[in-house]
């Protein structure tokens, strides 16, 4: 009975470890950001906040044509070690 609760206990261990580690990454949730977009692969959004754009089809298609330009891009945020990667779905220009 012992060993059975020693597994139990292990296990529910590594579960919480990998749901900390993963964060919203599992979560998978479209959000919106609207910010300014920058000549280094970054969204800054209007409340101050920095994102790394993910290197997708989209994202870079963003960046190529909106530096500089404000934008309404939808997409899934990433966490990792403190660095939020935005990875774009959707996004328009707003403003020039």
């Amino acid at each position: 009975m012992r060993r059975d609760r020693k597994y139990l206990f292990i296990g529910l261990c590594a579960l919480m470890m990998v749901a900390l580690l993963c964060g919203t990454t599992i979560s998978g949730e479209n959000v919106t950001i609207t910010g300014t977009v920058n000549d280094s692969y970054q969204i800054t959004a209007d409340d101050g906040s920095i994102y790394e754009v993910g290197d997708t089809e989209k994202g870079n298609e963003m960046v190529v044509n909106c530096v500089g330009k404000q934008v309404k891009a939808t997409g899934v945020v990433e966490e990792i070690e403190d660095v939020k990667t935005f990875v774009v779905t959707s996004y328009e220009v707003i403003g020039e």
